[in-house]
């Protein structure tokens, strides 16, 4: 204890004759307040505060997103293989009127080379595999021959 402390102490009854000031208790009090840490989870909660809101837009985009599908050809065919078949073929059709090109039977040739199938896949695929799955195999060889496709200048 240091001499301070041991005044204090002997004269205490010194000190305590006299009120504090005319709010001076308030001043301490919001003082008190202002000095006090505010408590981590009262952090955490301000921060988590607008997640909700986040969280739901972005799932309704993620929604968007996987309903609409942009760029795929394939969109609105479902795992009906023979849809997702004519809607390739429509793709190509369409390949061949877009593509620009000086030399048009070459252009031609090489996108007949590049999509065209002897025997369509989904005639060849068992029957024993659900939709989803024939769905799933068509529209990634589709898929990868119509970006091959694109790729011809």
């Amino acid at each position: 204890m240091n001499e301070l402390e041991q005044y204090i102490r002997t004269h205490a009854a010194q000190f305590d004759t006299e009120e504090p000031a005319p709010g001076h208790e308030a001043r301490f009090l919001a003082r008190l307040d202002e000095a006090a840490p505010v408590p981590v989870w009262t952090k955490i909660r301000q921060f988590l505060r607008p997640a909700p809101a986040i969280a739901f837009a972005l799932a309704t985009l993620a929604a968007a997103f996987l309903i609409i599908r942009p760029g795929d050809p394939f969109r609105g065919a479902g795992n009906d293989p023979e849809a997702i078949y004519l809607a390739y073929m429509d793709r190509v059709s369409r390949l061949y009127q877009t593509l620009p090109c000086e030399d048009s039977e070459l252009r031609d040739a090489t996108l007949a080379e590049i999509t065209e199938e002897e025997e369509p896949l989904f005639t060849q695929l068992p029957e024993e595999l659900s939709d989803r799955k024939r769905g799933r195999i068509l529209r990634n060889h589709y898929g990868r021959i119509l970006a091959a496709a694109g790729q011809i200048k």
